[in-house]
């Protein structure tokens, strides 16, 4: 779970829960994730599914949480994190998070949405705090599709560490600095509008309504 927030007007605090039916939709979509892209997450279909309804409420609270949706099926999500205030001590939490969960349906791949998707989750995340500019991910060094996106928009590789269990799994840490950008970001949107158009998509951060 993502660190949060406790002030006063924190939703959490104030009772302002998002709908139940987003934090039903995170909870489909990253079983949907797993069940597609196993060898790209630490977490298990197991996991998922003795976590409540409470749970997945507050991960919408406390992360950014941007989706591909087309209806009510999730076809792309990434999330976006504070750094941890234990494990993460080095890095300030007010020019930096961490981009996490990044996955597109396996029928979709190929078609640039990952990318898409991902600057989406950049243009949230600063439209919530300006000051950020450093965006940081893990990455499993055997998921090389995701290793390709990132290298192909720019992330730049940081360093490698062992994961602390029994599996002898390495993930690799990746970095953007972002440089905003007017020209892009109009590209951006227009190239979601597209995708609107060719197979019906739109995006949007859960908790938060409908954005393309």
């Amino acid at each position: 779970m993502a660190d949060c927030a406790f002030g006063a007007g924190n939703p959490i605090v104030t009772g302002r829960w998002p709908k139940f039916h987003d934090a039903q939709i995170l909870k489909e979509a990253i079983r949907t994730s797993i069940s597609t892209s196993p060898e790209a997450f630490l977490t298990t279909i197991e996991d998922v599914n003795r976590r409540t309804s409470e749970y997945w409420a507050k991960e919408i609270l406390c992360s950014t949480w941007a989706v591909i949706q087309r209806g009510d099926e999730v076809v792309g999500i990434a999330a976006a994190r504070w750094p941890n205030l234990e494990i993460d001590r080095d890095i300030d939490r007010a020019r930096a998070c961490f981009i996490e969960s990044v996955w597109i349906a396996p029928e979709l791949r190929g078609n640039r949405l990952g990318e898409r998707l991902v600057r989406f989750l950049f243009e949230m995340e600063r439209a919530k705090n300006s000051g950020v500019r450093r965006f940081l991910l893990w990455v499993l060094d055997r998921n090389s599709q995701a290793i390709r996106l990132y290298e192909r928009m720019g992330f730049r590789y940081v360093e490698r560490q062992h994961l602390p269990d029994w599996s002898g799994r390495t993930e690799l840490r990746y970095e953007y600095r972002l440089e905003p950008d007017a020209a892009e970001m109009k590209a951006a949107a227009i190239a979601r509008q597209d995708d609107l158009r060719e197979y019906g998509v739109i995006y949007r951060v859960l908790g938060a309504g409908e954005a393309t």
